[in-house]
């Protein structure tokens, strides 16, 4: 009994450490945010305010444009959680349930090109949608114009399929008996209502770790919004508008001393959504990642 209290303290402490050390960079982003600039460059392992300053985060909330930001981003967030999530469900039961022929080779092609890194397939896009023909003043044979560059189409359209979430619905449906299906089939259920009605609610878990996911992932994309739509401001979203006013602010700083309370402040701001995101949904996210890769 002692043996277990002893190992039970340890595994406790050890927890609370490596979590104190996980949350150690949010805890300095937001101590940091409430600090002056010369408070935080006399500090040495964590900020320690001897005022606190909420200029930096009321100039970033007053922002007339941070509504904008956040609407266009809401936007993106929801189309690329949806679009990819109905793809990936039916490419899941299409790569598990059917059998013919080519079928587990056809998803091993789609699995290779995960280990393609995501920064080679930038200039390839540029390119597509810039010479996309008949848009944006392109001919049929996509020149003379600038295709989907700054508009809707260049935030929309790249990344639609997703290999990984594909394989993450492939997973899942495994993990199903095939009873559910049988069952729905002698009541008349065609395959479209066997999915929705069926396998959806099965597949809550892995769906809120798909939407988790997407959402982290549009929230804090900066490279795809600058690349592609870097000059059109009406449809910049949080990241790209978080940091052009992080630039702008630190062009008024004193020479020879970076404004990181500013960056610090903003960047807390920009990430409480994806954190309280994370807080509702972690029990079904906990369960899709329990269940993830199990066959039944």
């Amino acid at each position: 009994m002692l043996r277990r209290r002893l190992g039970r303290t340890l595994l406790y402490i050890f927890l609370i450490s490596t979590s104190l050390m996980m949350a150690y960079p949010l805890l300095f982003a937001f101590a940091a945010g409430l600090t002056g600039t010369e408070d935080y460059y006399q500090s040495t392992w964590f900020p320690a305010p001897t005022e606190i300053h909420l200029d930096k985060w009321a100039a970033f909330l007053g922002r007339d444009d941070l509504r904008l930001w956040v609407a266009n981003t809401i936007f993106r967030a929801g189309w690329y959680v949806v679009i990819p999530a109905v793809i990936s469900v039916l490419c899941g039961y299409v790569f598990t349930v059917p059998r013919f022929k080519g079928r587990d080779a056809v998803f091993m092609l789609m699995l290779a090109s995960m280990m393609v890194p995501g920064i080679v397939y930038v200039l390839p896009t540029f390119i597509m949608l810039a010479r996309w023909p008949l848009v944006g003043g392109n001919d049929i044979y996509g020149q003379g114009g600038h295709g989907f560059i700054n508009t809707w189409g260049a935030l929309l359209i790249p990344g639609l399929i997703n290999a990984f979430y594909i394989f993450l619905m492939r997973q899942s449906y495994q993990s199903i008996p095939r009873d559910y299906e049988e069952a729905a089939r002698v009541d008349g259920a065609n395959t479209l209502q066997i999915i929705w009605n069926v396998y959806v609610p099965l597949l809550r878990p892995a769906l809120t770790v798909l939407v988790i996911f997407q959402f982290v992932a549009v929230w804090n994309d900066y490279l795809n919004p600058l690349v592609f739509a870097g000059g059109n401001e009406a449809i910049a979203p949080v990241a790209l508008g978080a940091q052009r006013f992080i630039f702008s602010t630190s062009q008024n700083t004193r020479a020879g001393l970076i404004d990181y309370p500013t960056m610090f402040a903003v960047a807390t701001l920009v990430t409480l959504p994806i954190v309280i995101l994370f807080l509702l949904l972690q029990r079904y996210f906990v369960q899709g990642v329990a269940g993830f890769g199990l066959k039944g």
